[in-house]
């Protein structure tokens, strides 16, 4: 066997001879107090790895752990296990778990929690299904050692153990249970920093510190997540002082003034996420290539990034993330914007303009959300100077997902998306059975491509293909790339420990054991 390798040694190294050197500025923690973070709305359940929930994951990641994590800087990083190995022919990895580890019921925690979970996750067709699906089988070989073996080499593996829907769950609370059902799911009981206390739905969900968490207890006493669904109502919460961090992300336009207002903190760095457009390849006109290369023509991507996202971000240029810059083909690229090109070919598609100059009426859901809004109305402006009239529909995000993800009622959507923590990413957005590949788009070589890929271990090895797949893709034009993502983090300047300054290398986007509070 062969150690995995963290990428974060030179970083905890050079940390630790920072730290030595400025022990005598840096500030000693602070015990005690409640941390209060606006949250946009309740979540569907507390079950961490049943389905996709945006709402209850920041709450989760306080509450639960997993095998491994993503800092927030996406690398990967220790959690319930200390260490890892991978064999030499990447086809099995063995995770040597913390050994001091308890539930917050008092139950030990061991390596039949980590077993249980996944096998559940791969019985049941949760969250992370899609990715674990070369797991072979999983062993225990004693209480503090899990063995995966698959079934090839998959090179994205720990990647996607680190990132959505892999948190371990109680077996012992579970097992025997419809897990859909358990109510855990509305009182849920992890390893986490931070216990649960109470769900008001609509208005809050409260966590209180846990004393015996296995990596130190937390310097909070408590954690509030306030349900504030407005974004404009959050942010003047936030100004009030009734929030201390911004969990509902201010309206775009409102950053410029938080970064030079007294008291605030904003921090900002590319993500390796990204709005795009989809088609609905399934129907008429959207299977027709030229109709796809004409609305990629007629969009304005600087426009998006200058109107809809306040210049938060950069307009898009190729298939792929940049921020995972040894994947990204930045040859085979989109076409600059050319209307009269846009008009040719949907001459040539037979949608000839009426005597309005209406060539076609679409629909065009989208999120709630002002961004999104705003985006879905330069588009609508965009297309209709190609004659071309969209009907806009603002939806709320399950419904979105209802008529888009489910129903397939759909001509043209708009979304965003994390691209990593791997390339591997990508199949679940244009593969052919990618679960969040809503096009209807099926392409041999593509699925060949990342499956070949995903299979090899060597970087070198595995650009070249996923730059192949971004080359069909700039051909085929299943999506319409938008803009790059800018990350935005907003906390008052008493607010210290918070992930995204001293948790690299450490925690994860929303974990607050190392927060502490310095109200004057």
């Amino acid at each position: 066997m062969r150690k995995y390798v963290s990428i974060f040694v030179a970083l905890v190294v050079a940390a630790s001879m920072l730290a030595g050197c400025a022990q005598n500025s840096t500030p000693r923690p602070k015990e005690g107090g409640t941390l209060i973070v606006s949250h946009q709305d309740d979540p569907i359940s507390f079950n961490p790895d049943w389905k996709t929930d945006d709402y209850a994951y920041p709450i989760n990641q306080n509450i639960f752990n997993k095998l491994v994590t993503l800092d927030p800087r996406y690398n990967i990083v220790p959690d319930l296990a200390t260490k890892w190995e991978v064999s030499p022919d990447g086809k099995t990895y063995t995770f040597y778990l913390a050994k001091n580890v308890k539930w917050h019921d008092g139950t030990k925690f061991t390596s039949q929690d980590v077993k249980w979970t996944f096998d559940t996750i791969i019985q049941k067709k949760g969250t992370a299904y899609n990715n674990l699906q070369a797991v072979e089988s999983i062993e225990c070989p004693d209480d503090y050692t899990v063995v995966f073996k698959l079934k090839q080499p998959y090179s994205a593996f720990l990647g996607f153990l680190a990132w959505y829907g892999t948190f371990v769950m109680p077996k012992h609370v579970y097992e025997g249970t419809d897990w859909t059902t358990n109510p855990a799911n509305q009182k849920p009981i992890g390893t986490g920093p931070f216990k649960f206390v109470e769900w008001v739905k609509g208005d809050h969900v409260t966590l209180e510190k846990n004393p015996d968490y296995f990596k130190g207890a937390p310097h909070l006493d408590k954690v509030v997540f306030r349900i504030i669904p407005d974004a404009n109502t959050a942010l003047q919460a936030f100004l009030n002082n009734e929030v201390d961090v911004a969990g509902v992300r201010p309206p775009l336009s409102e950053v410029g003034k938080l970064e030079k207002t007294d008291g605030v903190k904003v921090i900002k760095f590319a993500a390796p996420s990204r709005y795009y457009i989809a088609f609905n390849m399934r129907k008429a006109p959207w299977n027709n290539l030229d109709v796809r290369k004409a609305i990629a023509l007629a969009v304005n991507r600087q426009e998006i990034v200058d109107k809809a996202l306040k210049g938060l971000g950069q307009a898009a240029k190729g298939f792929y993330t940049p921020a995972i810059a040894w994947a990204y083909n930045d040859k085979d690229v989109l076409p600059e914007r050319n209307l009269q090109e846009a008009n040719r070919l949907l001459d040539a598609a037979g949608l000839k303009p009426n005597a309005e100059g209406i060539r076609l009426k679409i629909d065009l859901p989208y999120f709630q959300g002002s961004e999104w809004a705003d985006m879905a109305t330069v588009i609508k402006a965009n297309l209709k100077e190609v004659g071309i009239d969209v009907n806009l529909q603002q939806l709320e995000i399950a419904a979105w997902m209802q008529k888009v993800l489910t129903d397939h009622d759909f001509d043209i959507t708009i979304l965003n998306g994390f691209q990593g923590p791997d390339p591997d990413n990508l199949r679940l957005r244009v593969g052919s059975n990618g679960n969040l590949q809503m096009m209807g788009y099926s392409n041999a070589e593509v699925d060949k491509l990342l499956d070949e890929a995903s299979q090899l271990t060597k970087v070198e090895e595995r650009a070249p293909k996923y730059k192949d797949v971004q080359r069909i893709l700039s051909q085929e034009l299943p999506i319409v790339p938008l803009a790059e993502v800018t990350s935005i983090y907003v906390f008052k300047s008493y607010v210290h420990g918070m992930p995204v300054e001293d948790g690299i290398g450490k925690v994860t986007f929303s974990d607050y054991s190392l927060v502490w509070l310095d109200k004057k």
